[in-house]
């Protein structure tokens, strides 16, 4: 149906009458020609045709005017159809040129023959926002989605604090009702090592080995190990001994270095201490240095002493017999390190040399306790772990622990930090470490939190410390 159908219906009833009007015309003056007389015949037939030419005309004016009707609602419709830029730019339909006279005059195929139109598809097609608003009900699936990952997240999130804040008890009742219910998304796997960590310190092995049951049916794969009690003796490294370089002069900015050695000594059997760049040394560095000697012998750890006996060359040097000035700890120390190389014969013509400086007993020689191995100061290093090993808990105030951290990675790059012993950190105190170690990361120095467990690990992404450090987290 045309656009003007409705409102060109009284002009298309006036055309088709004119047309009738024609064919009746027609039959009548055929039959008036064979029945009239010649005397009428002539008047009728001047006003005959005079009657049928006005009909003609009425019927050609009828005729143009529903043609030109028909143009304009081809024209119209043609506008309907044209696409708006702002939704195809480049497939927009040429608007058509107006219909002249001379078309409007052709003969147009009746409607019933025409092709369809094309429907106006602006407006009967929403906006693409209105489509995605009514499929989704007013909700993208984007924003549900990140609407659960966010929910599970935060379970993960307030477990790490909970713990972090001593709170266990109630943090594996979390971690296992979570577990329970299956709908953590993404962060399942994060929950699941959590809880396995928290029944390691825990000491929980039944529920650790239930628990890896579940695991192995849930994720088709090898659950964790169970790796006995951490605190039954100093942590043993598989295949690598952490070292203590000492550099430059022994003197009293080797603070650093002892403390280390005493951090080491609390988780390793085996303890890597090298001499072979010292270039000079004092009595306070020897002070320093006897003293640590003197613990981990009492301790019975076992040593591997690269450069010693060039170390002890070095103090020789620095000393004469019977001149006494504050060097008494140098001659200690230089007996010290004979007696750990297990040069007797050496060992016994310094302690008389002392003897007769300082005018005291010479000290008696004694086997090294523990197994203590040399190596040359030219040999190649071993294959050793240079970590800076963390306490068991970190809690209270932490400076002293982010100046150890630091002037640790002021000799190494990047600083590897072993967090295999590390328990937990207090919520607070992991606060401060974080404002302790910005500035000095700002700076560029680099951090790896290694073997890292995930409780403490997740709090560490909480407080937003892996922007700074890089979180390895512990390989079960």
């Amino acid at each position: 149906m045309g656009i003007f159908s409705l409102f060109g219906k009284k002009d298309r009833q006036t055309a088709t009458t004119a047309e009738k009007d024609v064919s009746r015309a027609k039959r009548s003056s055929s039959g008036s020609g064979s029945a009239g007389s010649s005397s009428s015949g002539s008047r009728s037939g001047g006003t005959k045709s005079s009657r049928s030419t006005n009909v003609k005309r009425d019927a050609q004016a009828a005729r143009a005017t529903a043609l030109k009707i028909d143009a304009i609602e081809s024209e119209m419709s043609s506008e309907f159809v044209t696409v708006p830029t702002t939704t195809q730019p480049h497939t927009r339909t040429p608007k058509p040129a107006p219909a002249s006279p001379a078309a409007a005059d052709k003969p147009r195929a009746p409607a019933s023959t025409r092709e369809p139109e094309a429907p106006a598809r602006q407006a009967a097609s929403p906006e693409l926002g209105d489509t995605t608003e009514m499929l989704l009900d007013g909700q993208t699936a984007v924003s549900a989605l990140a609407e659960l990952s966010s929910e599970a997240a935060a379970v993960v999130e307030e477990a790490a604090i909970m713990y972090a804040n001593g709170q266990q008890v109630l943090t594996e009742q979390m971690l296992s009702a979570a577990i329970a219910e299956d709908n953590l998304g993404e962060a399942a796997a994060r929950a699941w090592l959590m809880l396995f960590d928290l029944y390691q310190i825990a000491g929980k092995q039944q529920e650790f080995e239930q628990l890896a049951v579940a695991y192995a049916n849930k994720f088709e794969t090898s659950p964790p190990g169970w790796a006995g009690n951490r605190d039954q003796a100093p942590k043993e490294a598989a295949s690598a001994t952490p070292a203590v370089p000492f550099t430059g002069k022994l003197d009293a900015g080797c603070a650093k270095q002892i403390e280390r050695i005493q951090k080491l000594a609390s988780n390793y059997r085996t303890i890597r201490l090298e001499f072979a760049r010292v270039t000079d040394v004092d009595g306070t560095g020897c002070g320093m240095l006897l003293e640590a000697l003197n613990r981990l012998q009492k301790s019975g750890h076992d040593l591997i002493l690269v450069g010693a006996a060039e170390l002890a060359d070095k103090i020789r040097a620095t000393l004469e017999v019977g001149r006494r000035g504050d060097n008494e700890q140098a001659w200690l120390l230089l007996l010290e390190v004979l007696r750990l190389l297990n040069r007797e014969h050496e060992f016994e013509e310094v302690s008389i040399d002392y003897c007769v400086t300082f005018e005291v007993s010479p000290p008696a020689f004694s086997a090294p306790q523990g197994q203590v191995t040399t190596a040359a100061g030219d040999a190649p290093p071993a294959e050793t772990t240079e970590a800076y090993v963390m306490p068991k808990v970190i809690e209270g105030r932490v400076d002293e622990l982010v100046v150890a951290i630091a002037a640790w990675a002021d000799d190494h790059e990047p600083a590897i930090i072993d967090c295999a012993p590390l328990a937990r950190v207090d919520f607070n105190a992991a606060g401060r470490m974080l404002t302790g170690l910005a500035p000095f990361c700002s700076a560029g120095k680099a951090l790896e939190f290694r073997e890292v467990n995930h409780l403490v690990a997740e709090l560490f992404h909480v407080i937003g410390l892996h922007e700074l450090v890089r979180i390895i987290p512990r390989k079960n």
